[in-house]
């Protein structure tokens, strides 16, 4: 038949990428390594490592080597030039070359600025140290993700295989009444009922098999793997792990743990940074110019032509050079005495944005606290409900198991016990979801007290 086609292609596939066993440290530590956004976090980081130094602190001086090459051509028209001892009147001279090279050393140094140099060296390691916050949030994030990914993989993975077993066990009846049919002791209305229970029972695999690929795209894609369809062989279950939580312990572990609120406090001690920047803006600054400079000039009137009224005159042969060497140290002291109040607004403005921080501080702790009690009893909740679907799944087991042999009596018909085992197959799946529930819960509380990522 073309379902039993369809369903055995299905299995098939699952078998075409070769499968390695993948446990959940493993894929954590694979997330960490090549997860793109951890990647690019990293980067940034670096950047902000690079930036934290005295020299762009403003603290080291500038020193610079410059070269000066003048050069020109002079026509002149005096009414007087003096050459060689002699002066002579109504002087014209056209096509004198004059060059120059200057090189020099500068060194410019700012000697005191108000301590805007150290204030602004601490802010750059709050830069960095606020990089490297968030850069912990993603990687926070991502390893949350993971986990749940991770998870969510076995949970569909483990989904498939109880609707693999009601597949198996549908099909074995179907053949059962199929052969009782062939034999005289089934009506065809039995063969079909199990027919259709037999399709449903591939639409429900096959549907499912689906869910399980789209849960590996996904883990794939947080692993950076290239193979986005790649299966694997998970080596840690979907385990129950019940766990009594006090509230009082997670609200301190919250308070001295949580990454948010670590890095909000980050860009707080940035906020303040500035405040005392604009206060420096008040001091005086002293700045120093220091350098030598060496010249050499050189005057050419070998081709010059002499155009003036003197028919005596005549020009020197030589050519004149002049060297000179210059040192010099050179100190500027500034103080801003009025500049429209620009420094004290500067002022009042970064200390209203301390303010501003302080007060997101304040909010973030709520809110992280609302989250916290939702989470707390999201988790009770959820592992009550566990338990409860627990027993359900058991009750149902129990409830298969002799209904499968009352069937086969014949005391009740197909109809009773197809419906017996579709409430298995419905409490297998609500047991399979609310332990994944549970876990999402536990992951969410040690993400917001910052126990997820502790040992990492």
């Amino acid at each position: 038949m073309k379902y039993i086609l369809i369903i055995v292609c299905g299995l098939a596939s699952l078998g075409l990428n070769a499968q390695e066993s993948l446990s959940l440290s493993q894929a954590v530590e694979l997330g960490l390594a090549r997860n793109y956004d951890i990647q690019i976090e990293r980067g940034n980081v670096e950047v902000a490592s690079n930036n934290n130094s005295w020299g762009e602190a403003g603290a080291l001086p500038n020193i610079t080597l410059d070269g000066t090459s003048n050069n020109s051509i002079t026509n002149q028209n005096n009414g007087n030039q003096f050459f060689s001892g002699q002066t002579f009147p109504g002087f014209q001279l056209d096509n004198q070359i004059n060059t120059s090279i200057v090189p020099s050393v500068n060194l410019n140094w700012t000697l005191f600025d108000g301590g805007r140099m150290f204030m602004n060296k601490k802010r750059l390691e709050n830069l960095q140290l606020e990089s490297k916050g968030n850069a912990d949030i993603v990687i926070a994030n991502t390893v949350q993700a993971i986990v749940l990914g991770y998870y969510l993989a076995v949970l569909e993975k483990e989904r498939l295989d109880v609707f693999q077993r009601q597949l198996e066990l549908s099909s074995d009846k179907y053949n059962y009444t199929k052969v009782k049919t062939e034999l005289g002791s089934a009506v065809t209305s039995d063969l079909l009922l199990e027919e259709s229970n037999y399709l449903n029972d591939s639409i429900n695999y096959i549907n499912q098999e689906l869910s399980y690929r789209n849960a590996l795209r996904s883990l794939n894609i947080l692993l950076a793997e290239s193979n986005i369809v790649r299966d694997y062989t998970f080596t840690d279950k979907l385990e129950d792990e019940v766990e009594v939580l006090d509230y009082g312990s997670l609200v301190s572990k919250l308070e001295g743990g949580n990454l948010d609120l670590k890095k909000q406090y980050l860009t707080q001690a940035v906020l303040n940074n500035q405040v005392q920047m604009a206060r420096a803006d008040r001091l005086p600054t002293i700045s120093t110019q220091a350098g030598y400079r060496w010249t050499r000039s050189v005057q050419d009137i070998t081709n010059a032509r002499y155009t003036g009224d003197n028919p005596n005159f005549a020009l020197p042969d030589e050519t004149a050079i002049n060297k000179q060497g210059v040192y010099f140290a050179n100190f500027t002291l500034s103080f801003t005495l009025f500049n429209g109040n620009r420094i004290n607004r500067a002022i009042e403005n970064a200390m209203i944005q301390e303010d501003i921080g302080n007060l997101r501080v304040d909010q973030l702790k709520l809110s992280l606290n609302k989250d916290l009690s939702q989470f707390y009893d999201q988790y009770n909740v959820r592992l009550n409900l566990y338990q409860i679907n627990q027993q359900l799944e058991n009750s149902a087991g129990t409830n298969l198991e002799i209904s499968q042999e009352k069937f086969k009596s014949g005391t009740i018909n197909s109809f009773d016990y197809r419906t017996v085992q579709n409430n298995y197959l419905s409490a297998s799946i609500q047991r399979l979801q609310a332990l994944y529930n549970l876990i999402d819960s536990k992951v969410s509380i040690r993400r917001i007290t910052g126990e997820l990522t502790k040992n990492l």
